[in-house]
């Protein structure tokens, strides 16, 4: 029997690809899974464009509704086991509005449709099995107006449908994302199952040979692996910079390894082979203090006050990339390339992200595809989440 996937927010399909499997990474097969996507949807009509325009969801049978979830009668969603929702992040980022359940868009509150939708499904006699709730980890800081920690009003409310709920901070890098990607997640199981256990994550990364920055095998994560042999894929072009940020990257600089380090990055190396220089990232912090511009300097100045941010984050070769955002700005992210002195590529950052090669992009407009990739849960993590989720269902 294939476990039935019901996915609310769904994005360009980061999550589901990882629900569904049977796609390749770092020359590693992740395999098909016994799922199958029968509802997906999303408001952003750029992410259901790319959603409906790869064959690695549609060809299963896939496809992304373009609407606003608090239009859609839940009775008209097919029966699921799994629904997976990823609900927008920007009122609990540190990237977004930080507005938490008072966004004015009403955001803060979408969790609230997962509710509705389960608890019609359970009324209904099709009580599912299980569900996965991701956001950022700045969702764990936010509060109700009654002062209660989002994550515990969400945790709540799902046990009072039946659910046994477990929610944990994860760092994507620990599950083969070759990106510093921290995001909480909430995975419930029907009560008739014991609570989820996220050391069942590290067993699949065991078992499968998975590379992992807490098991001390992450040298295809490095961005010196990752980024390599690119050029001719789909999606290479780049967004490019403003003048003004263009003049600061450019006085930045590329980082001193420059291409030195191409012949390691293309053999089976190991960190302890890593000269210095290939950890050695760069920020604004490198531009000589007479050429900052006067924002800058007055950082500069008052460290303390205002935290020493790390503004136009430079990565090296030997690290693991920090977190991409939808907004691809090289103030909240480091999205420059190391050694030259532009914007990653689409898809640079799509493999930063863990998307497969052959998950293309190009049917949105550029700007569209660095945001879509941004919002996304990388694939790999997805997959890692859903074959040990599947592995706990089938328990019992």
């Amino acid at each position: 029997m294939k476990f039935k996937i019901a996915s609310l927010f769904s994005g360009c399909g980061g999550l589901d690809l990882g629900f569904s499997g049977g796609f390749s990474f770092y020359n590693k097969r992740f395999k098909k899974l016994n799922t199958k996507i029968v509802f997906a949807n999303d408001f952003d009509k750029d992410a259901a464009t790319c959603y409906n325009s790869n064959p690695l969801l549609v060809n299963d049978g896939a496809k992304c509704l373009l609407e606003d979830i608090r239009n859609v009668d839940a009775i008209s969603i097919p029966d699921f086991d799994i629904l997976l929702a990823g609900f927008p992040c920007q009122p609990f980022s540190n990237a977004g509005n930080r507005k938490g359940v008072n966004d004015k868009n009403g955001r803060g509150t979408l969790f609230e449709e997962c509710e509705r939708i389960l608890k019609c499904k359970v009324e209904q006699g099709h009580r599912p099995k299980a569900f996965v709730f991701e956001n950022v980890r700045g969702i764990m800081s936010c509060h109700m107006d009654s002062g209660t920690p989002v994550p515990e009003e969400i945790k709540n409310r799902m046990e009072t449908l039946g659910y046994n709920v477990s929610c944990k901070l994860l760092c994507a890098s620990n599950y083969g994302v070759p990106q510093q990607r921290y995001r909480f997640l909430i995975i419930g199981v029907d009560s008739q199952y014991e609570h989820f256990d996220f050391l069942e994550l590290n067993k699949i990364v065991e078992d499968y040979k998975i590379p992992s920055v807490s098991y001390g095998t992450q040298e295809p994560l490095l961005l010196g692996s990752i980024l390599r042999d690119t050029k001719d894929l789909p999606d290479s072009e780049y967004w490019e910079y403003s003048l003004t940020t263009q003049k600061t990257v450019d006085l930045i600089g590329p980082c001193s390894h420059g291409t030195s380090l191409d012949k390691i990055f293309s053999t089976n190396f190991k960190m302890s082979e890593l000269p210095r220089e290939a950890f050695d990232g760069k920020s604004w912090k490198d531009i000589p203090y007479e050429k900052l511009s006067p924002r800058f300097k007055k950082i500069f100045d008052n460290p303390k006050r205002y935290h020493s941010p790390k503004f136009f984050r430079r990565f090296a070769y030997g690290e693991i990339n920090g977190t991409i955002t939808a907004s691809a700005q090289p103030e909240n992210c480091g999205i420059t390339h190391p050694i030259e002195n532009r914007r990653y590529t689409v898809r640079e950052i799509a493999r930063i992200q863990s998307f497969p090669d052959n998950y293309t992009f190009s049917s949105i407009p550029i700007q569209s595809r660095y945001k879509v990739i941004g919002n996304a849960v990388p694939p790999i993590l997805g997959w890692v989440i859903a074959s040990a989720l599947i592995k706990h269902l089938q328990k019992q």
